[in-house]
């Protein structure tokens, strides 16, 4: 056999080449899914996972004891729709979110800002000590803000008394429960933001300002027209992720101090599924929840990124 014939491709019965892929095209092809592996198989064991569990699971009557699951279906699912606390739980999640948009985005804006024209020694010590709430166990942080806020002797009502203002009960009453918690909470967005927002500062070019300020601009003309229009994206990303985790960095402070009362005015979704669960033993119902978490922020993700391609296109 020649050389250019052991070269040639060989023919099956049907006449078709058959052709070797040389071993090489076949590592190249399979490295990169070798790197990738450990970040698939985390997310179908972590993440997609227990999601899809949780799906077979709202289908199911099921009290976390016994081994019997009884399929129900959708009635699980029906229930949540019927009774009014989970429609309740949703509407008190979005006046979460709406209590909490401004020290998601204003406030941490408005400091990083500040420290941003600042540079230096102090402003990173600054920083640092307004990093402090995220770094803090959130129990602790819910256990203090119980003696702060105490009717009785806290210094919320020391303070007020000695400027002469009424005293208020701040957890017990429905009308101030549920701004107490988003003050409370506020301080995890504010400290985590700041750290988001002098990120997005950093990239700025410096030299665009001060040929500015050579022109006689002034810092507040500055910021308005040149510095927050930049930070746009930051600012509409840092507004996604307050509705995404309002209530779930509520939920703490809500099981802390009020257990979703009084009367119901602090409850929001992600208490309602851990009652469900944890308090009523209805895996199910509280599987169900979850769910329907997850379906509500997805279409809220879509939503937002179909507004930005839209805002983009122009």
């Amino acid at each position: 056999m020649t050389t250019l014939e052991a070269g040639a491709s060989t023919l099956d019965a049907r006449g078709h080449a058959n052709r070797r892929v040389p071993a090489a095209a076949v590592r190249a092809r399979l490295t990169p899914w070798a790197y990738q592996a450990p970040v698939l198989i985390s997310l179908l064991v972590f993440v997609y996972g227990p999601l899809v569990f949780t799906m077979v699971l709202s289908l199911l009557d099921w009290d976390l004891v016994s081994p019997d699951r009884t399929f129900v279906g959708v009635d699980n699912y029906r229930r949540l729709v019927e009774e009014p606390e989970f429609p309740h739980a949703l509407a008190r999640t979005g006046l979460y979110v709406l209590a909490l948009l401004p020290f998601a985005t204003i406030v941490p804006m408005a400091l990083a800002i500040m420290l941003w024209k600042r540079p230096g020694r102090a402003s990173d010590n600054y920083r640092s000590l307004l990093f402090l709430p995220v770094v803090l166990a959130p129990v602790a942080t819910a256990l203090s803000w119980r003696f702060v806020l105490d009717p009785l002797g806290g210094v919320a009502n020391h303070v007020f008394g000695a400027v002469g203002l009424p005293e208020q009960d701040w957890l017990g009453d429905p009308d101030t429960a549920i701004w107490a918690i988003s003050l409370i909470t506020s301080s995890r967005f504010v400290a985590l933001n700041i750290l988001l927002y002098g990120a997005a500062l950093a990239a700025l070019d410096r030299r665009a300002f001060d040929a500015a300020r050579i022109d006689g601009a002034t810092e507040w003309e500055i910021t308005r027209h040149l510095v927050v229009p930049q930070l746009v994206n930051t600012t509409v990303l840092l507004s996604f992720l307050c509705v995404v985790f309002a209530g779930q960095w509520t939920f703490t402070n809500v099981a802390v101090l009020t257990q979703g009362g009084p009367d119901a005015s602090t409850d929001n979704i992600y208490y309602r599924l851990y009652t469900y669960a944890f308090t009523f033993f209805d895996a199910g119902t509280g599987a169900a929840a979850a769910v329907l978490i997850v379906l509500i922020l997805t279409a809220l993700f879509g939503l937002s990124t179909l507004l930005r391609r839209r805002r983009a296109l122009g």
